[in-house]
């Protein structure tokens, strides 16, 4: 979806705010399980993914209020990546 809006910027209404907030949804679910005591991962790891998701997420408040296509591409770069480590493909 990020990517779709960096193609679509100068439409009247690119998916910015639908984008993030999905993006805000995601990160969300993933800081939480993080955070939580359930989780069997180590520590240093939950507390890396916990750190990327309050940067992610603080991100994506900033640019619903100060829209900037430029800042975008770290987000796209961010999921790509972790989903990439997820698949096994990293």
């Amino acid at each position: 979806m990020l990517q779709d809006v960096i193609t679509r910027w100068d439409e009247s209404d690119s998916g910015l705010r639908a984008a993030l907030l999905f993006n805000r949804k995601l990160w969300s679910i993933f800081v939480t399980d993080a955070i939580s005591d359930a989780n069997p991962e180590v520590v240093s790891i939950r507390q890396n993914i916990a750190n990327i998701g309050i940067f992610v997420l603080s991100q994506c408040a900033a640019l619903l209020i100060k829209p900037e296509v430029d800042k975008l591409q770290p987000l796209i770069d961010i999921n790509r990546n972790i989903a990439a480590g997820l698949s096994g493909r990293a």
